[in-house]
């Protein structure tokens, strides 16, 4: 599709020093970022007495701005430290009784699987969706829902594969079965639309560092309203209650919305880290950002098939769309043709024995080109 060249690349430095294809893993931040955290700091040395008040103005911004991204209200939104924290709170404060069952799926990042093991202490079972066997559809997860099953937790997007789940016919399979549908978004947002209202998803979890491009450690939970009004909150502080404000006499009222999950001082650093770069998502557009990723994998694919590689995942078997990954088998050890793409300025990462590509919209049809070529020097000498 040759990707027309980004108005936004001068706002990525890196994308001039290397062929960065890994926004999978860790992704660089824009230079809004760099800004917005320079600024803070400046503000923190010089102006602490006076820039304080505007901070926490600053955090509720940032959590409208979370909000907008995935289609919810602000008061459905909770600021967390990683993808990690907010599947526990989900897991850990959840109404489980024994004998009930959540839905997970195999070859999920361990983000995704360790807090719903954790839960056999309250005698609940996870249950494992074989991806091997046809991938994740709406009819096999439907398959696995019986009267104990009160959850299904799930990635929007595979980290491996690249494999994008139709999140509308999931979670109506779930709400048809009573089950609540649970997301980890972190290789979604920042790169695909979710619209959690319009899909039905009661949770969508996610870091930023990476589609978002902020820093790690700065992240975001997002639950409906079914999900909000049956989760305990299970670390309590000052900022769980009410009246935040009043520390004495003590007042033991909980908040009702999402930030009752927020027990203490919130990482104001990071999150106006965050917020340069959620605002920068919304600024370029999520359509236009799913666009250019759809032309740059599709250009990728291309020119591996036409080469004769195989790729990972179900990219071409499945209607819900594209992701930003696509995942190779190359022509000689993955690994040592990994090393030879960064020797060559591209970096990549392995996963499930192929090497996973992940662009971005701010990438263009040369980053594809300079890509094939140090590939096939790669391949040659691997």
């Amino acid at each position: 599709m040759a990707v027309r060249p980004s108005p936004w690349r001068a706002l990525f430095p890196l994308a001039d020093e290397c062929v960065f294809l890994d926004h999978a893993g860790v992704a660089p931040v824009s230079l809004r970022v760099v800004e917005a955290v320079r600024a803070f700091a400046t503000e923190a040395a010089s102006e602490l007495h006076r820039r304080y008040p505007y901070w926490n103005e600053r955090a509720e911004q940032v959590r409208a701005a979370c909000a907008r991204l995935v289609g919810v209200e602000p008061r459905q939104v909770a600021f967390v430290k990683n993808t990690s924290e907010a599947l526990s709170l989900v897991a850990e404060g959840f109404d489980w009784q024994p004998g009930d069952a959540v839905v997970i799926a195999d070859q999920e990042f361990p983000s995704n699987v360790y807090p719903w093991w954790g839960l056999r202490h309250r005698g609940v079972e996870a249950r494992m969706l074989d991806v091997e066997d046809g991938g994740i559809t709406a009819e096999r997860v439907e398959a696995m829902l019986d009267e104990r099953v009160r959850m299904v937790a799930l990635s929007a997007v595979a980290y491996g594969t690249g494999d994008r789940l139709d999140l509308e016919a999931i979670a109506a399979r779930c709400h048809a079965r009573d089950a609540l549908f649970v997301v980890d978004a972190i290789q979604a947002l920042g790169a695909v639309a979710i619209d959690m209202t319009r899909c039905g998803v009661d949770c969508v979890a996610a870091d930023g560092h990476k589609w978002l491009c902020a820093p790690e450690g700065t992240g975001f939970v997002a639950l409906s309203d079914a999900l909000l009004e049956r989760l305990r909150p299970v670390q309590l502080g000052w900022k769980s209650m009410v009246d935040a404000q009043s520390f004495y006499p003590y007042d033991f009222r909980l908040r009702s919305d999402a930030s009752k999950l927020e027990a203490g001082s919130l990482n104001l650093l990071g999150l106006h880290a965050l917020g340069a770069a959620v605002d920068l998502v919304l600024e370029v557009g999520i359509d236009e950002i799913e666009s250019r990723l759809a032309g740059l994998t599709a250009d990728l694919s291309s020119g591996l098939e036409a080469r004769g590689r195989a790729l990972l995942g179900r990219r071409r078997e499945v209607a819900s769309g594209a992701s930003g990954i696509v995942t190779f088998v190359p022509a000689g050890a993955p690994e040592r043709v990994r090393q030879a793409l960064w020797a060559r300025g591209v970096i990549t990462k392995v996963r499930f024995g192929g090497i996973r590509l992940a662009p971005h919209y701010y990438q263009d049809a040369s980053d594809v080109s300079r890509f094939f070529a140090a590939l096939d020097e790669a391949e040659a000498g691997a």
